[in-house]
């Protein structure tokens, strides 16, 4: 055996037992899921909201005697908590004097406002709601900054459109999925995989990301989506109530590390813009609101500023807030909610 071909054999050797370590190193000792996971852990979204984990055809129990049942739809900052804010909305409803309150849980991981609007006609309104309360507007804001830039589509539509089943022959990505078949090749090309799976940078060209346009679409199909629920719960003669969340963008000084962290730790390619687009939304969507009210009049709050002056620790990451906070927000909703409560109590039979 020549030289040149024992020095090939072992360089191959080599190169072998290196890529087999790394890759027993990145799929057991440090694993990352997919190439969309970069920015916070993996979401198991959940884009068709009519088959979500709230099964599609099934209804909640008729209600009891003396009961009032109050929906209340949003993201995951309405989904979990400890306990989630429609436990705690629930609590001080019934410390305000309205003792057969229970409030519904309806909010899904990462569902924006296009997704509430679909899951108040496939989940709610078959099982005689009493209020509807939409606490959003943080996802419809920051998932096409930072994921599918489309406003409206779902979080990381994108993967999802990208079906392999759906493929022809010729346009199968058989190389691409072979090498995604390595937690080592997905670490070193895991922009490639990204790019390959989702489209991100031709979508982002498409829907003028980061622009003027961009910005005011976002902010209409937002505002559009509170005034058709509110349209949706008068014809079912359901009261409806909105609220706008607040993000860590809102408030205006960062005390805790945690805060500060997040705010340290943006990603670059967004963070130019992360600042005066989030202002710049938050000021199209009030208005639009506005707009909206005056066609047809909708009760709308405004949250977003509830922390804006706060001295204290509020947020865990851009949108979710410690359970201090979160009771504050349920404690500024049920202010506003009496109202309502006492509107709809004058229609019961």
């Amino acid at each position: 055996m020549s030289k040149t071909f024992k020095g090939l054999f072992l360089f191959l050797g080599l190169l072998l037992v290196s890529f087999a370590s790394a890759e027993l190193f990145f799929r057991y000792l440090y694993p990352r899921i997919s190439p969309f996971d970069e920015r916070i852990a993996l979401r198991y979204a959940t884009p068709y909201t009519m088959f979500s984990s709230f099964d599609y055809g099934t209804n909640e129990k008729p209600k009891d005697k003396g009961e009032f049942k109050i929906f209340m739809l949003g993201g995951s900052t309405v989904a979990y908590g400890k306990p989630p804010l429609p436990v705690y909305v629930e609590q001080e409803l019934k410390k305000r004097g309205v003792p057969g309150a229970r409030v519904f849980n309806y909010g899904l991981i990462p569902q924006n406002s296009s997704q509430e609007l679909a899951h108040l006609i496939f989940h709610i309104m078959n099982s005689d709601p009493d209020i509807v309360v939409m606490y959003d507007g943080g996802n419809d804001i920051m998932d096409p900054l930072m994921y599918d830039p489309r406003p409206g589509f779902p979080f990381n539509f994108l993967a999802y459109e990208n079906n392999v089943l759906f493929k022809d022959v010729e346009e199968y990505p058989w190389l691409s999925l072979i090498a995604y078949g390595s937690e080592t090749m997905r670490r070193l090309f895991r922009g490639y995989f990204f790019e390959k799976f989702g489209n991100f940078s031709a979508l982002r060209l498409y829907t003028d990301y980061g622009t003027d346009l961009w910005s005011k679409k976002i902010a209409r199909i937002y505002a559009n989506n509170l005034a058709k629920a509110a349209r949706i719960c008068k014809a079912y003669n359901v009261e409806y109530i909105a609220f706008f969340q607040p993000i860590i963008f809102y408030k205006h000084n960062a005390v805790s590390d945690t805060e500060k962290n997040i705010l340290k730790a943006w990603p670059k390619f967004e963070a130019y813009l992360v600042r005066p687009y989030t202002n710049d939304a938050r000021i199209r969507i009030l208005q639009n609101v506005q707009e909206q009210q005056n066609i047809s009049f909708f009760a709308f709050h405004d949250l977003s500023g509830i922390f804006a002056e706060s001295q204290e620790a509020v947020f865990t990451d851009y949108i979710h807030v410690n359970d201090a906070s979160n009771r504050k927000i349920a404690t500024a909703i049920c202010d506003y909610l009496m109202n309502t409560v006492a509107k709809r109590a004058k229609k019961q039979p």
